[in-house]
């Protein structure tokens, strides 16, 4: 089980940057928006809790 934790990490980390660099490039797509909501709210929720896990 301690094997698989950071892959769940991975698992949360990884689509959440990812989202951040669609955003950064205004390429966000339909499904990040139907998800996550506007850049805003990404920002200020899942992208601040993200970058608060990694440190």
């Amino acid at each position: 089980m301690v094997d698989y934790r950071p892959e769940q990490a991975a698992d949360y980390l990884y689509p959440i940057e990812l989202a951040a660099v669609q955003y950064a490039a205004k390429g966000n797509g339909e499904t990040n928006n139907k998800f996550i909501g506007g850049s805003g709210n990404f920002k200020k929720s899942w992208l601040k809790q993200a970058r608060h896990k990694v440190i």
